[in-house]
């Protein structure tokens, strides 16, 4: 079995004059919230990873949009965090400028057997 999953906290942070860490389910929440937050091409070497949403902050609030951003969302999960297991569906929610996407996940148990049941809700704005 490997060892647990740990890193940098996102967001980056100094706590008590040193670099804040996670690990665990903390620490792969901190990984999805990253993915989703990413703008599509923002990265040099990796110009795929993201989730996609950004790029449509500005379009109609429509089912087909809606329809497209779960899409997106899915595939980011399954290139970069295949480890997630979504419990439900993804859930997207408009106000004004803002976009909120949540979802219920489970962490495999091959690489987390004590994780349980988790939900992330993620708001991302307009630039």
């Amino acid at each position: 079995m490997s060892a647990p999953l740990s890193g940098p906290a996102f967001p980056f942070r100094i706590e008590n004059g040193r670099v804040a860490v996670h690990s665990g389910p903390a620490k792969f929440g901190d990984d999805l919230r990253h993915l989703l937050s990413t703008r599509l091409g923002e990265r040099v070497v990796r110009r795929d990873y993201g989730g996609g949403v950004h790029g449509h902050l500005q379009d109609p609030n429509d089912t087909t949009l809606r329809t497209l951003i779960r899409h997106e969302i899915e595939l980011a999960l399954r290139a970069f965090l295949p480890q997630a297991r979504l419990l439900g569906p993804i859930q997207l929610a408009a106000q004004g400028s803002e976009l909120t996407v949540s979802f219920d996940y489970r962490i495999d148990p091959a690489a987390d057997a004590a994780a349980g049941p988790q939900r992330v809700e993620l708001t991302l704005g307009a630039p």
